[in-house]
Protein backbone atom coordinates (compact mmCIF):
# COMPACT_ATOMS: atom_id res chain seq x y z
CA UNK A 1 0.00 0.00 0.00
CA UNK A 2 1.39 3.38 -0.99
CA UNK A 3 1.75 6.39 1.26
CA UNK A 4 -1.12 8.13 -0.55
CA UNK A 5 -3.42 5.14 0.02
CA UNK A 6 -2.54 5.02 3.71
CA UNK A 7 -2.98 8.76 4.02
CA UNK A 8 -6.40 8.57 2.34
CA UNK A 9 -7.53 5.79 4.70
CA UNK A 10 -6.34 7.63 7.82
CA UNK A 11 -7.94 10.86 6.64
CA UNK A 12 -11.23 9.04 6.05
CA UNK A 13 -11.09 7.49 9.53
CA UNK A 14 -10.39 10.87 11.12
CA UNK A 15 -13.30 12.46 9.24
CA UNK A 16 -15.64 9.82 10.62
CA UNK A 17 -14.26 10.33 14.13
CA UNK A 18 -14.61 14.12 13.95
CA UNK A 19 -18.16 13.80 12.63
CA UNK A 20 -19.13 11.40 15.39
CA UNK A 21 -17.76 13.72 18.05
CA UNK A 22 -19.59 16.70 16.53
CA UNK A 23 -22.91 14.83 16.56
CA UNK A 24 -22.29 13.78 20.17
CA UNK A 25 -21.59 17.41 21.04
CA UNK A 26 -24.91 18.47 19.51
CA UNK A 27 -26.67 15.83 21.62
CA UNK A 28 -24.85 16.97 24.75
CA UNK A 29 -25.60 20.64 24.09
CA UNK A 30 -29.31 20.17 23.47
CA UNK A 31 -29.78 17.43 26.06
CA UNK A 32 -27.87 19.37 28.70
CA UNK A 33 -29.92 22.45 27.95
CA UNK A 34 -33.16 20.47 28.41
CA UNK A 35 -32.00 19.12 31.77
CA UNK A 36 -30.74 22.51 32.97
CA UNK A 37 -33.91 24.27 31.90
CA UNK A 38 -36.14 21.68 33.57
CA UNK A 39 -34.09 21.93 36.77
CA UNK A 40 -34.41 25.71 36.74
CA UNK A 41 -38.14 25.55 36.04
CA UNK A 42 -38.46 23.13 38.96
CA UNK A 43 -37.17 25.91 41.24
CA UNK A 44 -39.27 28.63 39.59
CA UNK A 45 -42.47 27.09 38.16
CA UNK A 46 -43.68 30.48 36.91
CA UNK A 47 -41.03 30.16 34.16
CA UNK A 48 -42.68 27.07 32.65
CA UNK A 49 -44.86 28.98 30.19
CA UNK A 50 -42.29 31.63 29.14
CA UNK A 51 -39.60 28.96 28.66
CA UNK A 52 -41.86 26.71 26.57
CA UNK A 53 -40.35 27.86 23.24
CA UNK A 54 -36.77 27.38 24.44
CA UNK A 55 -37.54 23.91 25.79
CA UNK A 56 -39.23 22.92 22.54
CA UNK A 57 -36.24 24.09 20.49
CA UNK A 58 -33.81 22.14 22.67
CA UNK A 59 -35.90 18.97 22.39
CA UNK A 60 -36.17 19.34 18.60
CA UNK A 61 -32.40 19.91 18.49
CA UNK A 62 -31.82 16.72 20.50
CA UNK A 63 -34.10 14.75 18.19
CA UNK A 64 -32.33 16.20 15.14
CA UNK A 65 -28.89 15.30 16.51
CA UNK A 66 -30.09 11.74 17.10
CA UNK A 67 -31.60 11.58 13.61
CA UNK A 68 -28.27 12.75 12.18
CA UNK A 69 -26.68 9.60 13.60
CA UNK A 70 -29.22 7.52 11.66
CA UNK A 71 -28.56 9.34 8.39
CA UNK A 72 -24.82 9.12 9.08
CA UNK A 73 -25.16 5.35 9.35
CA UNK A 74 -27.15 5.30 6.11
CA UNK A 75 -24.38 7.33 4.44
CA UNK A 76 -21.78 4.76 5.43
CA UNK A 77 -24.04 1.85 4.45
CA UNK A 78 -24.68 3.35 1.00
CA UNK A 79 -20.97 4.06 0.56
CA UNK A 80 -20.14 0.47 1.48
CA UNK A 81 -22.75 -0.92 -0.92
CA UNK A 82 -21.59 1.38 -3.72
CA UNK A 83 -18.03 0.12 -3.25
CA UNK A 84 -18.86 -3.58 -2.93
CA UNK A 85 -21.64 -3.88 -5.51
CA UNK A 86 -20.48 -1.15 -7.91
CA UNK A 87 -22.86 -1.14 -10.93
CA UNK A 88 -25.38 -3.46 -9.25
CA UNK A 89 -26.19 -1.07 -6.39
CA UNK A 90 -29.62 0.50 -6.93
CA UNK A 91 -30.10 2.22 -3.56
CA UNK A 92 -29.94 5.84 -2.54
CA UNK A 93 -26.58 7.47 -3.23
CA UNK A 94 -24.34 8.16 -0.26
CA UNK A 95 -24.17 11.79 -1.37
CA UNK A 96 -27.88 12.27 -0.69
CA UNK A 97 -27.52 10.76 2.80
CA UNK A 98 -24.43 12.89 3.42
CA UNK A 99 -26.27 16.11 2.57
CA UNK A 100 -29.23 15.00 4.67
CA UNK A 101 -26.89 14.40 7.61
CA UNK A 102 -25.26 17.80 7.22
CA UNK A 103 -28.63 19.53 6.99
CA UNK A 104 -30.01 17.75 10.06
CA UNK A 105 -26.84 18.50 12.05
CA UNK A 106 -27.13 22.19 11.14
CA UNK A 107 -30.78 22.12 12.22
CA UNK A 108 -29.68 20.68 15.58
CA UNK A 109 -27.11 23.42 16.09
CA UNK A 110 -29.60 26.10 14.98
CA UNK A 111 -32.17 24.77 17.46
CA UNK A 112 -29.65 25.00 20.27
CA UNK A 113 -28.72 28.56 19.31
CA UNK A 114 -32.30 29.73 18.92
CA UNK A 115 -33.30 27.91 22.11
CA UNK A 116 -30.56 29.69 24.04
CA UNK A 117 -31.78 33.07 22.80
CA UNK A 118 -35.40 32.13 23.53
CA UNK A 119 -34.43 31.07 27.04
CA UNK A 120 -32.62 34.32 27.73
CA UNK A 121 -35.58 36.28 26.40
CA UNK A 122 -38.01 34.27 28.54
CA UNK A 123 -35.97 34.72 31.70
CA UNK A 124 -35.49 38.44 31.08
CA UNK A 125 -39.28 38.94 31.20
CA UNK A 126 -39.68 37.43 34.69
CA UNK A 127 -38.86 39.69 37.65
Amino acid sequence: MSFNDEHAIETYKSLISISTEALKAFQWLNGGAVVALLAYIGQRPELAIPARCALTLFVVGLIAASAAFVTSYLTQLALYNEDIREEKYQGTSHVIWLWATLFIAIVSLACFSLGAFAGVRAFAQIP
